[in-house]
């Protein structure tokens, strides 16, 4: 081989070096949820779905995609929602009354106002936090939003299981959170992520929030009040 071609090859290797390393992996495994029993003792719980797992350590430019959160049968869906920080969120209404969206969470305050059946109301959320979200008409209506730096987040299944795909290669903090309010557990572990392999990692919280009795968008106790249907709108 000339002198020429093995500089031609040297330099593609060294040029190739830095894309090999670059290759993202992911990080695999579950979260164990426990309850407290009556009897104050902690059991592990069967559902364990609805749990985010996400990193932290580097941020990402959200995606264009608007995430959205609906409202039906008096319910959100989904009940916990994770998106990027920067990324917009419809609440669209597709039930058959009226409802207020609002939050009053230290992470992002907002109040939709009143939607009709089929109006949407769309808010940005910039930064990282937990909101919780209710309805100031349905007080039995709560979901979480949780707003993270990057992409590499997932929700658990009911067996516990989570995969975060793409991640660059790195050593990084790895959190679980329940579709609690911010005073909830959170489970915290360190994962070493390395180029085209997958890591597991096992977190393990207790659920320490029982019910969700919550205050009103002016922060006071719900009180009995129409609710307003389509017909009467």
């Amino acid at each position: 081989m000339g002198s020429r071609a093995l500089k031609s090859l040297l330099l593609a290797l060294l040029l190739a070096a830095p894309l090999a390393s670059a290759e993202p992996g992911s990080v695999q495994g579950e979260v164990r949820v426990s309850v407290i029993g009556a009897d104050g003792e902690p059991r592990p719980k069967a559902d364990r779905s609805g749990v985010v797992v996400y990193l932290t350590g580097y941020t990402e430019e959200p995606p264009a995609e608007v995430a959205v959160m609906s409202q039906a049968n008096k319910t959100f869906t989904p009940g916990v929602l994770p998106i990027v920080a920067g990324q917009k969120v419809e609440f669209l209404n597709k039930d058959v009354v009226l409802h207020n969206v609002f939050s009053r969470s230290v992470a992002r305050k907002f109040d939709a106002g009143k939607n009709r059946p089929g109006e949407k109301y769309v808010e940005t959320f910039k930064k990282t936090g937990i909101i919780d979200v209710y309805c100031d008409i349905h007080e039995q209506m709560v979901a979480t939003l949780v707003v993270v730096p990057n992409r590499a987040f997932a929700v658990t299944d009911r067996d516990g299981r989570f995969v975060l795909r793409g991640v660059p290669p790195g050593r990084y903090p790895l959190f679980a959170v329940h579709r609690r309010d911010e005073k909830s557990d959170i489970a915290r572990a360190e994962v070493v992520v390395e180029a085209g392999r997958a890591s597991t990692a096992t977190l393990t919280l207790t659920e320490t929030r029982t019910d969700d009795t919550h205050l009103d968008k002016r922060g006071k106790k719900y009180t009995p009040r129409p609710d307003y249907s389509e017909k009467n709108r």
